[in-house]
């Protein structure tokens, strides 16, 4: 049995049942109030919440389970000690150090702070190979965070907020990359964020390592109090789907999903701000815009509620040469052309179709913007020359579909800048 905390609360117990395989229980503490319900999808009752997906948790707890490398390195270190090594026992060793507001502990056990680490010192490191591996063996029961790229969470000693510095969790996300399958990943999701904050979406504070091996972001849902997180929910949860279903649904689902979730009051900001990402990720080529990928933020779920900051965008082309969209739009995921993401403005964000086309051509101008900026990149940097040439000539083919076109000359003057 796990007990689940917010804000160092009880809310109630996670528990497997003992007479029904591979289903799961969730009930709420007798004291527990409606404003610390685990999720806005399950508000605080008196029954258990049962779930038997597949042997999984509900997807409120399976949401930041470890996967790729981050998981492969907490069963091999702890399976041999852990008798029948699930989901549970994932919980039981990182649930203390969670991306939202949620905590699990075993009974009786107190959180542990997470160790310091200097961002500043990641950002200028030079020296030899292995300083992610020695990051993962410090910070990998730290990090309960999702996701195949390989990361941790930090917390930064050089932070002088006192709001920030007196955080026992982590403050910052480190991501890398695999050479061998992603290369350069960092560099890429950089200055795919960079276009999203030239296009004026909002976005967390991020910085790449001036060796181009790690891309470090700040954590959006700290609170401004200092043992405070803010609840975070990905678009899986709010449509009751474990994370393995990342890639079964559609951006008119999420549409849907935003209106009945976020607060009317932040519903239109939401709305716009999830259009411009689409419309962004189709221009950049972006086949990982999935359910995982887009979040909302609340206090606590009797609170306002809104979509989270823009993350988690790559271009994913020059690695999977015929990749699609993540979700289905308009039935296909066929990367979608102008006439496609207006009608899908119009009829699923209520826009005005020349609504749409202003917020498009601002997304257009932040990649001509992010464009010169990974030229000059690339003029000092060749490591990143093979992959940026690539995403200049993947990011112009997406300009030309849409109505961004009209920005695609200035933006095919880069990628010949780039290739001299």
């Amino acid at each position: 049995m796990l007990n689940v905390f917010i804000e160092n609360q009880l809310a109630g117990n996670l528990f497997k049942s003992d007479l029904e395989h591979g289903v799961f229980y969730f009930g709420y503490d007798s004291q527990c109030p409606l404003q610390n319900a685990v999720s806005l999808t399950m508000p605080v009752v008196s029954d258990p919440y049962p779930y038997d997906y597949k042997h999984q948790l509900h997807p409120i707890f399976d949401m930041n389970l470890p996967e790729g490398d981050l998981r492969r390195f907490l069963r091999n270190q702890f399976s041999k000690a852990v008798p029948n090594f699930d989901d549970l026992a994932f919980l039981k060793i990182i649930g203390q150090h969670q991306i939202g507001r949620l905590r699990f502990n075993s009974m009786d056990k107190n959180p542990v702070s997470v160790p310091a680490q200097s961002v500043k010192e990641l950002i200028v490191y030079d020296g030899a190979e292995g300083l992610f591996e020695s990051l993962l063996n410090r910070y990998a029961v730290y990090s309960g965070i999702s996701g195949v790229q390989p990361k941790v969470m930090i917390r930064d000693s050089d932070d002088s907020d006192i709001n920030r510095i007196t955080h026992r969790d982590a403050t910052h996300i480190v991501k890398a990359w695999n050479p061998s399958e992603y290369p350069q990943l960092a560099a890429n999701e950089y200055f795919c964020m960079r276009a999203a904050l030239h296009a004026k979406l909002e976005v967390p504070n991020f910085e790449l390592s001036d060796n181009g091996k790690f891309l470090i972001i700040e954590r959006f849902d700290l609170g401004t109090d200092s043992d405070n997180y803010l609840g975070f929910e990905d678009f899986c949860v709010l449509n009751g789907k474990s994370s393995e279903l990342r890639y079964e649904s559609s951006y008119e689902n999420i549409t849907k999903r935003i209106k009945a979730f976020v607060s009317p009051e932040q519903v239109s900001v939401a709305l716009e701000s999830f259009f411009k990402i689409l419309a962004l990720s189709s221009a950049v080529k972006n086949g990982d815009a999935h359910l995982k990928n887009f979040g909302i933020l609340y206090a606590n779920t009797e609170s306002s509620v809104r979509l989270s900051p823009a993350y988690d965008i790559v271009t994913t082309t020059p690695y999977i040469r015929d990749d699609l969209i993540a979700l289905t739009l308009g039935g296909t995921k066929a990367w979608p052309k102008e006439k496609a993401l207006v009608k899908f403005a119009r009829q699923h964000c209520n826009m005005t179709d020349s609504h749409a086309k202003e917020l498009m051509g601002e997304v257009a101008e932040g990649m001509v913007k992010a464009s010169y900026e990974m030229v000059d990149y690339i003029r000092h940097n060749d490591f990143f020359k093979n992959v940026g040439e690539a995403m200049l000539g993947e990011w112009d083919k997406g300009l030309s579909l849409s109505i961004m076109a009209e920005n695609r000359s200035t933006h095919s003057t880069t990628q010949s800048n780039a290739a001299r």
